[in-house]
């Protein structure tokens, strides 16, 4: 069977490890600030970023498994969006409550539920059916939770005054579904991969910074109002 990826080179699948760990340091950031306004949404916020770091450190794997030993291995690749949709759900949850409740007792399991169903749905879809169907049910799930948590983010630079750290997390948003919509396409050249994995990168430096200035300006704040 023909192969329908091209031969990364060595340089890009380790290249491709950028952007996963500038959004791993962006997510982390965002876990402690949740977890600064209510400890329990914080520990909810890290394992929503342990899954989505797990997802994209698993598909860098895959691209340098590719690059090493030309070699395909599906559970690699298709691992992205059963990790990242409960990930994003955990962590879109967690701010909400942290913004909405940060005095009451955490209620956690709607986005274990919503997440448990959907990986159940996919699960019964890919078992009954040979396409990839199952793939849209997460890719659902996780659009609209990345959708969620990039709104609360932005809310929250705004409530804060932080207008470039609202744009970078809204242009992050942005450029995730357009990389999205370029990862659909087949038989891309490696041009079209580099292109990809160095705008990937620059927008997660983005999220990462913006992230950052969000856990330092409430200290600041109080500083400057003490």
């Amino acid at each position: 069977m023909m192969n329908p990826y091209p031969d990364f080179p060595l340089s890009m699948a380790l290249q491709n490890y950028m952007p996963v760990v500038l959004s791993g340091l962006g997510l982390f950031w965002v876990a402690r600030m949740i977890g600064a306004a209510h400890p329990a949404a914080g520990r909810l916020a890290l394992a929503g970023f342990a899954l989505i770091v797990t997802a994209g450190a698993l598909k860098a794997t895959w691209k340098l498994v590719m690059a090493i030993a030309r070699l395909d291995i599906p559970l690699l690749s298709q691992s992205l969006f059963p990790f990242i949709a409960p990930g994003f759900s955990l962590m879109a949850w967690a701010l909400f409550w942290s913004k909405r409740n940060s005095d009451r007792a955490l209620v956690w399991w709607p986005p274990v539920l919503v997440s448990a169903a959907a990986l159940l749905g996919a699960l019964a879809l890919s078992i009954t059916r040979t396409d990839r169907t199952w793939v849209f049910v997460l890719i659902g799930l996780s659009t609209v939770a990345n959708v969620g948590l990039a709104g609360l983010l932005v809310h929250s630079a705004l409530q804060h005054g932080s207008y470039l750290a609202a744009g970078l997390f809204a242009l992050n948003l942005l450029i995730t579904f357009a990389l999205s919509a370029i990862a659909g396409m087949s038989n891309k050249p490696l041009e079209v991969h580099w292109t990809e994995q160095i705008i990937s990168t620059l927008s997660n430096l983005g999220f990462a910074w913006a992230a950052w200035t969000m856990i330092h300006i409430r200290p600041r704040l109080r500083s400057l109002t003490a």
